[in-house]
């Protein structure tokens, strides 16, 4: 199973295809960490700190159940704020936690039984999808081989995800310089 820098990689990913197009003048790093593309990537990596509560890891928080309730609070949260609900931003986050369950479903799962209950709680299956395209990760951290475990799952990670992430920004720098959903200069100045 992918660790947190995987998730984060995915959820920035998401965050990046999903954001609101740039207003003209914008910095790019400025624009590349907006709150809207961090939420993604804090999203895409949470499900994970179901590893602090005993035998809970890789149930609720990894299921479509998750990513429904994720969608419902984000639309009704920002209604609430905004008197409208904010599809894209909500849409956004259900996909960036959408993309952990992805990635674990494609990850290598030493601890039995394998897998993630991704229909729970409707379903009490385990579903992995056996291409082990991630390797597994050493989450006993005091075992001696851990850290070398870790680290080599880590470099996987960054060479599979990275490309993945830039072709994202890529897309986003496109959007951006060609105009390509981005604002009219009066849409601008009303905002």
């Amino acid at each position: 199973m992918p660790s947190p820098l995987g998730h984060t990689l995915a959820g920035l990913t998401v965050g990046w295809l999903s954001a609101p197009a740039p207003v003209a003048g914008t910095r790019r790093l400025a624009d590349a960490f907006k709150p809207f593309v961090l939420w993604c990537a804090f999203v895409a990596a949470i499900p994970d700190a179901d590893l602090l509560v005993p035998h809970f890891h890789r149930t609720a928080s990894h299921s479509l159940t998750a990513t429904a309730c994720l969608l419902i609070i984000a639309i009704a949260v920002t209604g609430k704020v905004t008197t409208r609900s904010a599809w894209r931003f909500a849409l956004a986050l259900a996909a960036a936690h959408a993309t952990h369950l992805f990635l674990d479903w494609l990850g290598t799962d030493r601890f039995p039984p394998p897998g993630i209950q991704v229909f729970w709680p409707f379903r009490d299956q385990f579903y992995i999808s056996g291409l082990d395209i991630f390797p597994a990760v050493e989450r006993r951290l005091l075992r001696p081989e851990a850290l070398a475990i870790n680290a080599r799952a880590a470099v996987w990670e960054v060479l599979i995800m990275s490309p993945v992430a830039f072709l994202a920004w890529q897309v986003r720098v496109r959007r951006r310089t060609t105009g390509l959903g981005a604002p009219t200069a009066g849409e601008a100045r009303r905002r």
